[in-house]
C-alpha cells in the first residue's frame, strides 16, 4: 500500500450555496452512474467474474474528468481510476468499507481523505492506476456488498508540461451529507464466480509424420512375403542423420495413415548431434472446435535406434507403442515432453507416438 505523506491540497472543495446547483449537479451524477454502472468488464483485468461497476470520475463536481471502474476476481478486488482528454491523475485516495459507517469521516459526515486506506502520489502524472486489494482485506456485509469512496486530485498540464488547472474529483456515487462537501461513495457487489465443470473428453491416438522420409505401417513388408507385416496405421520416420535438427507434425486419429482424416495436435522435434537425441513433442495449443478443449498429452512412447522399427521381447518387429523402449504414462495432460535417447551411431528411425485429449466423447 501506498501512503501519501502530505495531503493537504487534496482536500473537498465545499458545495455551492444555491441549492438548485446542488440538486443538478447530483442528477446530473447519477445519470451517469445509471449508464455506465454495469457494462461488462473488460479493462483492468482480463480475468474477472461476473460485472464491472463504472461511474463516472467527475472534476470540480461537474466536469467529467473519466471513469472509475470496481471488478473482482476470485481473489482480489480491483478498482481502477482512469482520466479522459487532457486530465491526468496527481493523488488518488480510496477506501472501501462494509457500510458507510466505515469510511473514515467528520462528525459532520464528511470524509477524512488524509484516513483513507489506500493512497498514491503520482509522479509523474498519470492517466490511469489501479488498487488491487485481497478479499480478506476487505469486510463484506452478508449481502457481499460494499461502500467505496474514490477520491482524486485531478489536473490539465500544457504543453510543456506545466500545471494549468487542478480540481478535486471523485467518483460519482451518493453524497455522504446534504450540506457541506460535495464528496459521494458507491456500492458495488462482489461478483461470484463461476468455474465451469471439467469437460469430459475423449483420447485418441497419434504419430509423428513425414510426408518425405514416413513409411506407413500398413506399406511395410518386411518379410518379403507381399502380404504387409502390420494392421494398424502410423509411420517410422527416417533415416535421419546426425549433425541436424528434425521437426515433424503430429497427427491423432488419421485412420490407415489418411492425414486427411485426422488432426493436427502438434509437432515433434529431433535434435540429433554426438551420438543423443533429444526429441520434444509439442501441442498446437489448439482448441478442439467441439469441446472447446484445448488438446494435450496423456502418454507419449517414443523409439529411435537404428532399425526401421522398435522389437518386443522376442526380438520381433512392432509397431505396439506399449513394446516401444522409451514409455511415458500418466502424463496429466500436458503440452509437452522432451525425451533423450543416447548411445546413438549413424542414421536412426524414429517412431513418435502419443495418446492425446480433447476429442468429443
Amino acid at each position: 500500500m501506498n501512503r501519501l505523506i502530505s495531503s493537504t491540497s487534496a482536500q473537498p472543495k465545499s458545495p455551492p450555496l444555491v441549492v438548485n446547483q446542488r440538486a443538478a449537479a447530483s442528477f446530473l451524477k447519477w445519470a451517469s452512474l445509471l449508464v455506465l454502472g454495469s457494462l461488462p468488464f473488460a479493462g483492468v483485468h482480463a480475468a474477472t467474474c461476473g460485472n464491472a461497476t463504472t461511474v463516472t470520475l467527475f472534476a470540480g463536481q461537474t466536469t467529467n474528468a473519466g471513469t472509475v471502474r470496481v471488478a473482482n476476481d476470485a481473489n482480489n478486488l480491483y478498482v481502477t481510476y482512469t482520466t479522459t482528454g487532457d486530465w491526468k491523475l496527481q493523488q488518488t485516495h480510496l477506501h472501501v468499507a462494509d457500510s458507510l459507517a466505515g469510511i473514515p469521516q467528520t462528525r459532520t459526515g464528511n470524509p477524512r481523505i488524509g484516513n483513507f486506506a489506500y493512497q498514491t502520489a503520482h509522479s509523474p502524472l498519470v492517466t490511469t492506476y489501479t488498487y488491487t486489494i485481497p478479499k480478506p482485506a476487505l469486510s463484506l456485509d452478508a449481502n457481499q456488498s460494499m461502500v467505496i469512496a474514490a477520491h482524486a486530485v485531478v489536473v490539465r498540464v500544457d504543453g510543456s508540461g506545466s500545471v494549468i488547472a487542478s480540481e478535486t474529483g471523485w467518483a460519482a456515487g451518493q453524497p455522504f451529507t446534504q450540506r457541506g462537501s460535495w464528496a459521494t461513495y458507491f456500492q458495488y457487489i462482489w461478483q461470484d464466480c463461476k468455474v465451469d465443470p471439467p469437460v469430459e473428453t475423449a483420447t485418441q491416438t497419434a504419430f509423428a509424420y513425414s510426408a518425405t522420409t514416413g513409411t506407413c505401417f500398413l506399406d511395410l513388408d518386411l518379410d518379403a512375403d507381399a502380404r504387409g507385416d502390420f494392421n494398424r496405421w502410423g509411420w517410422t520416420i527416417g533415416p535421419l542423420h546426425e549433425n541436424a535438427i528434425y521437426s515433424f507434425d503430429l497427427y491423432a486419429g488419421a485412420g490407415r495413415c489418411d492425414t486427411s482424416k485426422g488432426t493436427h495436435v502438434g509437432t515433434v522435434t529431433v535434435d540429433y548431434f554426438n551420438g543423443t537425441a533429444k526429441v520434444t513433442y509439442r501441442m498446437s495449443g489448439v482448441l478442439n472446435p467441439v469441446t472447446r478443449v484445448v488438446y494435450s498429452m496423456v502418454e507419449a512412447q517414443l523409439y529411435v535406434g537404428p532399425e526401421i522399427l522398435p522389437t518386443d521381447v522376442n526380438g520381433e518387429f512392432t509397431v505396439a507403442p506399449g513394446q516401444y523402449p522409451d514409455v511415458a504414462g500418466e502424463l496429466k495432460n500436458v503440452a509437452s515432453k522432451e525425451f533423450t535417447v543416447t548411445g546413438l551411431s549413424g542414421a536412426v528411425y524414429l517412431v513418435a507416438h502419443a495418446t492425446v485429449a480433447g476429442f468429443p466423447l
